[in-house]
């Protein structure tokens, strides 16, 4: 395994100026892998239920390199560098056709679902992610890296690893971090639809209240959705403001004060799920 790992980082190493614009055939094969890496892909979406794809030779032909930009749930921006084969390919080869959620799982359980959209739709890296530039933003696709490398910009650094799903952010804003899945075991694909998110609530519930008091906006999955709300009227997308930019610092997620006659409008965001339906409130302040 110890000969493996050093072909394959100088390999990637000699090859990171040279690889193939992303989800096409690199020009030449990045290398001879005799050992493979292989990933198990099972579920309904599957054909015959269950595929062993190896990893290595997809490599060989779909090598895919760059640097991703991220947010974890601190919330902290951070990049990854990052080489490997892409999500796309390794679902091809396990033939994979139409499918509603992928669940992409690590050898210690912690696992995290997308629904088709989320895993298909245009993703990006942001190169000025840490000064909140959007300027310059470079589409990536979602990723089995084989060699990586956390808070690090520079493909020279990447080392090889087991593999690990990693993807772009739909928006600057997005948290994608809590999703990025080390050592992965198997790779499970549903044909059913993804299900959506309940609706979020408040607390006090919506009514009469007195100037200056706060509304906390909640969810019974409060530590998987991001909740984004609206008091102008619009209706909220995934660029509104965000009520609950951490999990670990709740003092971050900031009660709304109500001074006035507010309208408030939430859309809960998750992965695996569809997102919900707009809820909204009428708080009246108290004459």
């Amino acid at each position: 395994m110890r000969k493996f790992l050093l072909i394959l980082v100088a390999a990637l190493l000699l090859s990171v100026a040279a690889c193939a614009a992303p989800g096409q055939p690199a020009a030449e094969p990045q290398a001879e892998l005799s050992e493979p890496l292989t990933v198990r892909i099972c579920g309904d979406g599957v054909e015959g239920g269950e595929q062993s794809v190896d990893l290595n030779a997809l490599y060989q032909q779909y090598a895919s390199s760059a640097v991703y930009s991220t947010v974890n749930n601190w919330p902290l921006p951070k990049f990854y560098a990052a080489s490997g084969v892409p999500v796309a390919q390794v679902l091809a080869a396990a033939g994979v056709g139409d499918y509603g959620t992928v669940n992409f799982a690590a050898a210690d359980g912690y696992n995290i679902t997308l629904t088709r959209q989320q895993l298909e739709e245009p993703r990006y890296s942001y190169p000025g992610l840490l000064s909140g530039d959007e300027s310059g933003a470079e589409q990536v696709e979602p990723i089995l890296a084989l060699a990586f490398k956390e808070d690090s910009d520079d493909l020279a650094e990447i080392l090889p690893d087991q593999p690990a799903f990693i993807f772009g952010q739909a928006n600057i804003f997005e948290h994608t971090n809590p999703a990025f899945i080390e050592n992965i075991s198997v790779i499970t694909v549903s044909a059913a639809p993804p299900e959506q998110w309940p609706l979020a609530y408040t607390f006090p519930v919506p009514g009469e209240v007195r100037a200056g008091d706060l509304v906390k906006l909640q969810h019974d999955s409060f530590g998987l959705v991001k909740l984004h709300y609206t008091t102008d009227g619009s209706d909220p997308d995934q660029l509104s403001p965000m009520y609950n930019p951490s999990t670990y610092q709740p003092e971050l997620n900031v009660p709304l004060t109500i001074n006035e006659d507010t309208l408030i409008k939430v859309r809960v965001y998750g992965y695996g799920k569809q997102p919900s339906d707009i809820a909204e409130w009428r708080f009246t302040v108290a004459q």
